[in-house]
């Protein structure tokens, strides 16, 4: 009862427009107060939910987003995109998935790929006689895929809370984030079928080596990233680093495009969502901490025990509640209001903390995919200029397909997250 009741004022507190963090820590604030707690405790959890080196990785890794975004590789990653997949019926929404493949291995989040890819490929999709609504689908159900193949920012948040190891976790999101993409590139072609969109180009070997050799500076980025971190060459923390020096010298002096000014813009840009990002994660440890200190997942574990849960359905009872909450909740909020109140729970039905991961990260893109919260949804709504309902109407074969991605990382996890991992000695 104590739970519901402290998730039903946190619901409220956000409802009524006070931003998450400030709830967050307010919520804590209450606990603690009302079990007499030293609120000197409130200070110090909060510094030490950023005092952290995985999480140096987040804003690096947001950096290396931008830079990559702003640095303009996103054109030549289409017209590689397109010598691959044009040829298919519906060509420019296989491309549009295939562009948000590659973008994902180098932005780490689904914002940059949805403003980046959106912004290069809705108006010439519609130009071709692709109806707005589903250019805006493709597009934003395909920046999905930018959390789940690393980098992923979501990844590194989630690694660094629960203490999962985020080299795993990324060897972990290539099979399921490359089986995503392939299956909404099969909704968007059965779906271009029936509504009789466009074929691009025939394939040109000619042209497609072309394309290849002036996107190639910008496709050995997550080659690096995740060769070094796989290799063991450097953490990922020092990869997101590494993405930054590398972002920066592919921009200023292989495509010449990243100028000082254009520099000092990205940083600018990056710091601002950075700090946003880290000041969530600081009121959510607080937060944490406070329903650890109170036990309030007890709550949780005890019913398990009772119901004799299985994994499958603890992981689907997770789903539930992670997606239905992706409506009204942000991704971030998700992994430290809900996750904490599952995790410990993991142990006791033998549950491998990367698989939960995968599941939870997976939920998290779902629930981006949904109003009237959902992240990609909007910003692709704004970029498409397609109203949100028609935009979800449009959306909706790519959610299920989704949620049948989700599906089998649940129900096979040894084929879908874990035999990479296992194979890397991670």
């Amino acid at each position: 009862m104590t739970l519901l009741i402290v998730l039903c004022i946190l619901l409220g507190l956000i409802g009524v427009g006070v931003p998450i963090a400030f709830a967050l820590v307010s919520i804590a604030i209450g606990i603690f107060w009302m079990a007499d707690v030293d609120l000197l405790i409130v200070a110090q959890r909060f510094y030490r939910g950023v005092q952290s080196f995985p999480l140096l990785a987040v804003p690096l890794f947001i950096l290396a987003g931008q830079v990559m975004t702003r640095s303009g590789i996103s054109g030549h990653l289409v017209e590689f995109a397109k010598t691959l997949v044009g040829q298919m019926r519906g060509g420019l929404a296989a491309v549009n998935v295939v562009t948000s493949m590659f973008f994902a291995g180098m932005s780490g989040t689904s914002m940059s790929d949805t403003a980046a890819v959106g912004g290069m490929l809705i108006d010439p999709m519609v130009k071709r006689g692709y109806s707005r609504p589903f250019t805006g689908a493709v597009t934003a159900a395909s920046s999905t895929i930018g959390i789940i193949i690393p980098p992923s920012v979501p990844m590194v948040i989630l690694g660094a809370y629960l203490g999962i190891s985020t080299g795993a976790l990324f060897a972990a999101g290539l099979i399921s984030g490359v089986v995503l993409g392939l299956a909404l590139i099969l909704v968007a072609w059965l779906i271009s079928i029936r509504q009789g969109y466009p074929v691009e180009a025939a394939f040109s070997p000619t042209r497609a080596v072309r394309a290849f050799a002036r996107a190639l500076p910008a496709l050995l980025m997550p080659a690096i990233i995740l060769g070094g971190i796989l290799g063991g060459v450097f953490t990922a923390t020092e990869a997101s680093a590494v993405a930054v020096v590398y972002g920066v010298a592919v921009g200023m002096f292989y495509y010449r495009t990243l100028t000082p000014r254009l520099l000092y813009r990205t940083l600018c840009e990056a710091a601002v969502l950075s700090g946003a990002v880290m000041l969530v994660t600081a009121a959510a440890h607080v937060m944490g901490f406070a329903f650890t200190y109170e036990q309030l997942a007890q709550s949780i574990l005890k019913p398990l025990a009772e119901l004799e849960v299985t994994p499958v359905m603890f992981l689907v009872l997770l789903s539930v509640v992670m997606i239905v909450a992706g409506t009204f909740l942000d991704g971030i909020a998700m992994i430290f209001i809900i996750v904490p109140l599952f995790f410990p729970a993991i142990n006791q039905l033998g549950i491998d903390p990367v698989h939960f991961g995968m599941v939870v990260v997976l939920c998290w893109g779902i629930g981006q995919q949904t109003p009237p919260v959902g992240a990609a949804l909007f910003i692709t709504s704004v970029i498409a200029k397609v109203d949100m309902l028609s935009l979800t109407r449009a959306n909706l074969p790519f959610i299920a397909v989704m949620v049948l991605v989700l599906a089998a990382v649940i129900l096979f996890p040894e084929t879908f997250v874990l035999w990479v991992p296992r194979a890397l000695g991670l």
